[in-house]
């Protein structure tokens, strides 16, 4: 690969990281704060609220990060071409944003627990609206995502202040996903001035026609995420159904710290996606040759990284929880150390199917192992608590490893394995 793009692929790494890291990290980083102010059982409360904001994030995002971000790609001397596709996504994300905001009307009437808390939820779909205005995926298909760095980091480091100074007792804890909400309004508003000031794009009213494309070519990205999220996030649901707030939040705190390992693994897919897009036009032996130089070290980074965590999990809990730590969040952490690997290497494999359009069998796969995690939580929730919950963890991740690569493995697309990629 030509140095000039070692170089382009190590700065969007970076921006990405950043971005992801701030989006996860800092949260993390103040969970001490926070787990001292509102008590654990706190903690567990906004993290089945956080759960839901993000099912819902899911639906107005729509795939577009895949579908969006492979148009723009594609498009992305075609200056015309280009404010199209911005203009129709971002009108279908406030059309569906709309959507969204009436589905949680509804969830919160249906279900008690959520009703009890009520205005945590009203004030939460504040996170909601902020994440329909950003537009990372225009910035990630243009393969500029260092311009908007600067206003996202900048948005959280306010998230972290307004919890900092408004959060004080545990009756404020309907107050954390405002803050993240407002932080994500920010970026966001900013992100959509940057591509106009950056890249002149013209905004115009799009067609019916334009947004029903957008919607159809999205769905099956969307059921695709709305799998993924289902066997990432709804444990906290489960387990709630089963336990009490404690308990989700000594979890919830094992579980964060999993879930900001495994950010890592997302920044590296969203960056190196638009160019394994660009790389399918020239054939299979790119793409491969790619993979090669990248993933491998990456794989062996993480492992590392994921060994660290393991070792130091009693350390870390300590530090999260305080005084108050306790031994099954260190028990939960360790047990999830590893998984990060474990999806590592479905990487390469989920990342060719989408790259060559095999979104069905990409679908299939993810559909399935939403099937296969509720009915391992249920099973495994009811006897063993949130050990049974990161149980069914594993057992669904390595069903979606095994399930994509036999896919790829059964496709003409064998060709990549068979070159080296893992």
């Amino acid at each position: 690969m030509a140095a000039k793009y070692r170089k382009k692929l190590f700065s969007n790494f970076a921006a990405l990281s950043i971005i992801q890291g701030a989006n996860f990290i800092l949260p993390v980083l103040i969970m001490p704060v926070v787990i001292r102010r509102i008590g654990a059982d706190g903690f567990g409360v906004v993290s089945v609220a956080q759960v839901v904001m993000i099912f819902l994030s899911t639906l107005t995002d729509y795939g577009f990060n895949l579908t969006a971000t492979r148009d723009i790609a594609i498009n992305k001397t075609d200056k015309e071409r280009i404010s199209g596709i911005f203009s129709s996504v971002l009108f279908s994300k406030l059309i569906l944003c709309s959507l969204a905001y009436g589905l949680l009307w509804i969830l919160t009437l249906s279900i008690p627990f959520l009703r009890a808390h009520f205005l945590l939820y009203q004030l939460g779909f504040a996170y909601v609206i902020g994440q329909s205005l950003l537009v990372s995926w225009f910035f990630q298909g243009m393969e500029k995502m260092q311009y908007i760095t600067i206003s996202t980091l900048f948005s959280r480091i306010i998230f972290v202040l307004l919890v900092i100074f408004f959060i004080r007792r545990p009756e404020d804890k309907n107050l954390f996903l405002l803050f993240a909400g407002i932080g994500n309004t920010i970026a966001g508003l900013f992100s959509v001035w940057l591509a106009f000031r950056i890249f002149a794009l013209r905004i115009s009213r799009p067609l019916r026609a334009d947004i029903l494309h957008e919607l159809k070519d999205g769905w099956q990205i969307t059921v695709s995420n709305l799998s993924i999220n289902t066997y990432q996030y709804i444990n906290i649901i489960v387990l709630r159904l089963f336990s009490n707030d404690l308990i989700v939040g000594y979890y919830s705190i094992a579980e964060k710290i999993f879930f900001a390992i495994r950010q890592i693994l997302g920044i590296f897919s969203q960056v190196i996606y638009p160019h394994v897009c660009q790389l399918t036009r020239e054939g299979w032996r790119p793409v491969a040759l790619f993979f090669k130089d990248f993933y491998r070290p990456f794989l062996l980074l993480l492992l590392l990284g994921c060994s660290a965590v393991f070792f130091f999990s009693p350390w870390i809990i300590r530090v999260l929880m305080g005084s108050r730590w306790s031994e099954m969040p260190v028990v939960l952490l360790r047990m999830l150390a590893f998984v990060p690997v474990i999806v590592c290497l479905n990487i390469p494999a989920y990342q060719i199917l989408l790259a060559f359009d095999r979104k069905t069998s990409y679908l299939r796969i993810l559909a399935s192992a939403t099937v296969v995690n509720l009915l391992v939580n249920l099973l495994l929730c009811r006897i063993w608590g949130p050990v049974g919950t990161v149980l069914s963890i594993i057992i669904t991740e390595l069903f979606v490893t095994v399930g994509l690569n036999l896919e790829l493995y059964k496709s003409k697309l064998f060709e990549f394995i068979k070159s080296g990629i893992i």
